[in-house]
């Protein structure tokens, strides 16, 4: 019995941060395994696949980060004329260009139109992805997530904005783009739900603590909000050691996002959020600064 055939293939992506050329490394550390996440879920489900995806250089004159996507996978399961790792990428600087592209809002239409999937926004404008990412990114939010994840990265961080640049495509995000991505796309939602929950990984910056008692904690999320912690050991512990806070301290947290939707599944009212774990330790301003510009 011949062996099957193994495709390998390798292509290349980045980010470009605009503005400073240090970065807090837990919110680096976020911006990559938001990334890992995009592209796990473009590969789920499919057998006999490996995909590495490496980091190869970082870039100085704003904050760059280059990326490759190392393929093999069976001929046999290749639908596409195009290789697995071109249409990774492909898939990366789509999701940001279709979540850019829908501004929060529920898709007018989704069209396969042979190997493309069309995807027609509230404006009546259109924009065409790749048919493996139409069906990966409306099965579930989990592409959705990750990137609006690295999008209030950048916007907490201060960026004036990111380009992810591929072979074949550039989405561009400034600080105007910021606040249209990050409301639910309701295409995802499931039946029968008023609410719909989010869960993300982000960096808070702590704006009014509460020290005391069980009160909601003040954070500068992607706005001012207010969010009550659960994480119970660490409330005991800062409690217990009194722990002081200062302007520009920021906090890791793994944080729930509940919004409340009418009948029609459409989001209404404000959103409540829930800090579930703080996943680090407290940020202070001029500490965890990755500086590349040695």
């Amino acid at each position: 019995m011949n062996e099957k055939e193994l495709i390998k293939s390798e292509d290349q992506f980045s980010f470009e941060l605009k503005g400073d050329e240090s970065i807090d490394a837990a919110e680096l550390s976020l911006i990559l395994q938001n990334t890992v996440n995009i592209v796990s879920s473009l590969v789920q489900g499919q057998e006999d696949t490996y995909v590495n995806l490496k980091v190869t250089k970082f870039s100085t004159g704003s904050f760059d980060i280059d990326f490759r996507a190392v393929c093999e996978q069976i001929k046999n399961l290749i639908n596409c004329p195009e290789s697995l790792s071109a249409l990774i990428v492909a898939g990366v600087t789509g999701a940001f260009g279709l979540v850019k592209h829908l501004k929060g809002e529920k898709p007018k239409t989704i069209k396969n139109v042979g190997d493309n999937c069309v995807i027609e926004n509230f404006e009546g404008k259109q924009y065409s992805v790749n048919k493996c990412l139409g069906d990966s990114f409306f099965k579930d939010s989990k592409i959705e997530n990750s990137v609006i994840n690295i999008v209030n990265i950048a916007e907490n961080n201060k960026r004036e904005g990111f380009f992810v640049k591929g072979d074949l495509e550039e989405v561009a995000f400034n600080e105007a783009d910021y606040s249209k991505v990050g409301a639910v796309v309701p295409s995802m939602l499931e039946e029968n739900n008023s609410i719909f929950t989010q869960k993300v990984d982000a960096i808070l910056e702590i704006r009014k603590p509460d020290l005391v008692g069980n009160s909601k904690w003040g954070f500068i999320f992607t706005k001012n909000i207010e969010a009550t912690i659960e994480d119970k050991e660490w409330l005991e512990k800062i409690h217990e050691e009194k722990t002081k806070f200062c302007v520009g301290m920021k906090l890791p947290v793994h944080m729930r996002i509940d919004v409340p939707l009418d009948e029609n599944r459409i989001p209404v009212g404000e959103p409540t959020y829930t800090v579930l774990r703080i996943t680090g330790d407290i940020i202070e301003e001029e500490d965890n600064q990755i500086n590349f510009n040695l």
